[in-house]
């Protein structure tokens, strides 16, 4: 990827970027509640610092040496954390309204037609389990970025 395209595709997120003798540090803006995992940032020095000017925000330096492979690494980890806690914003957004949806029929339907309602939870359970074998899986959070272990699936530990 250029430089061009990583600037472009972070913008949102990009504060700075500064050499500091042989390395060099990505300074992004992201939400205080976005996941970052040891296994996304391996071999990539991750710094959390406050945001004064925005409460629910951090800033998170990736810092790395100043070579063309470790800055294409820190590119990569830094796209795929984004990707992955945008994605997850959507599924929670799309939960939301999935749950405001069931709500409404629950309110609106007389009981006996509830007590019909089915879920086709085999076609479910595949799609599923195909999301969790991709590592797509979510955890807990406490309300802030926290570097984490991220628990290993079967795939990972034999592939």
């Amino acid at each position: 990827m250029s430089y061009f395209e990583f600037i472009k595709s972070t913008d949102r997120y990009l504060k700075s970027v500064r050499v500091i003798k042989d390395y060099i540090s990505f300074d992004m803006t992201f939400s205080k509640y976005w996941s970052i995992t040891k296994k996304q940032t391996k071999d990539v020095e991750v710094i959390r610092n406050e945001n004064s000017q925005e409460p629910d925000k951090l800033i998170v330096s990736f810092v790395t040496n100043f070579d063309e492979e470790s800055i294409n690494r820190v590119e990569q980890v830094i796209n795929n954390i984004i990707k992955t806690n945008l994605e997850r914003e959507e599924k929670e957004k799309l939960f939301k309204d999935k749950v405001q949806e069931l709500k409404n029929i629950f309110e609106k339907q007389k009981l006996d037609n509830l007590k019909g309602l089915k879920f086709d939870l085999d076609e479910f359970s595949l799609m599923t389990s195909k999301t969790e074998e991709n590592g797509q899986g979510t955890t807990e959070r406490d309300g802030e970025i926290e570097i984490r272990e991220e628990e290993e699936s079967e795939e990972t530990q034999t592939g």
